[in-house]
């Protein structure tokens, strides 16, 4: 993923700088006649406050799709993930991208002088979620293994909730309660959409009880573009993070096929043998030859290269 071509990433070459002029056009535009279903897209309100907008094209022939690659038998996931939906954030959800932006980015520059520092800021958008996206393609090719990334997000995560908030809360709620799983599931809908885009409660797979959510198309993997960045900077640390907060079990399963996840509280993430662990690298990777069957003499892809153990 990357929002700098200029630097080293685990995604696809980035979103680049045509992809931000583009997001700026299509404000612009939005702002000044309104974008609505019958022009094209449709328009989903979401986040804190109901202030932000998401516009998903209607046409389908424009949205990402599943692709053939240099192999017959066994296709990359998707030829190409440059992102489709259109956003608009709201003034609560932009402030929530502002604050995981200072936290991401006193975590890049953790030890560094002011040499480094200056160097790390080079080539950053000024703000908003290319920032977030390129402060978190500098923590994966900063030489940290998988591991140490995740455990900065979880970090930089467990920072936007108050110490004392997650110690009340582990000690005034118990996870084994048959709500407490429902709650959070409310909370992330309302509260965490400003990461992932449009999600909504759907019942848990196994009994029926409204408590998971479903990721419409998570914003996040849209614009990184990237296999590895999907577990490393999103799942794992999003599933340590309620474990870490408040002593809650979700399970991530993003589904690579057509970018939605489904987040389910009170069950563990599988011990072994995680799907989200055996994923190939998209092909519009820059290093996808890496897992390429063909290049690789393979009958199927490796899973990528930069994902690490689960």
């Amino acid at each position: 993923m990357s929002t700098a071509a200029s630097f080293s990433t685990p995604g696809r070459a980035g979103v680049s700088a045509r992809t931000r002029s583009r997001a700026r056009s299509d404000r612009r535009a939005v702002r000044a006649s309104g974008v609505s279903s019958s022009e094209g897209y449709e328009e989903v309100r979401y986040g804190l406050g109901r202030g932000s907008v998401a516009y998903y094209p209607i046409d389908a022939s424009s949205s990402s799709s599943s692709s053939s690659s240099s192999s017959s038998s066994m296709p990359l996931l998707r030829a190409d993930t440059e992102p489709t939906t259109r956003y608009i954030d709201g003034p609560l959800d932009a402030a929530a991208i502002w604050l995981f932006n200072l936290k991401l980015e006193q975590a890049v520059n953790d030890g560094a002088d002011d040499e480094e520092r200056r160097r790390n800021a080079k080539g950053l958008p000024a703000g908003g979620f290319d920032r977030l996206v390129a402060l978190a393609d500098r923590i994966a090719s900063s030489g940290r293994t998988p591991p140490e990334q995740r455990a900065v997000v979880l970090a930089t995560l467990l920072g936007l909730i108050p110490p004392w908030v997650r110690t009340q809360f582990k000690r005034l709620i118990d996870p084994r309660w048959a709500w407490v799983d429902k709650m959070n599931a409310l909370i992330t809908v309302n509260a965490f959409a400003w990461l992932v885009g449009p999600c909504e409660i759907v019942p848990r797979d196994d009994d029926g009880e409204l408590a998971a959510v479903k990721l419409r198309k998570c914003r996040y993997l849209e614009q990184c573009g990237c296999t590895a960045s999907c577990a490393n900077f999103c799942k794992r640390p999003t599933e340590g993070f309620f474990r870490e907060a408040f002593g809650v079990d979700a399970h991530l399963a993003p589904n690579h096929e057509d970018g939605s996840c489904v987040m389910t509280f009170g069950r563990k993430p599988p011990e072994f043998n995680d799907p989200a662990f055996s994923q190939p690298c998209y092909s519009s990777c820059a290093k996808a030859a890496a897992c390429d069957p063909a290049t690789a003499g393979l009958l199927y892809p490796k899973p990528c290269h930069r994902l690490g153990d689960p």
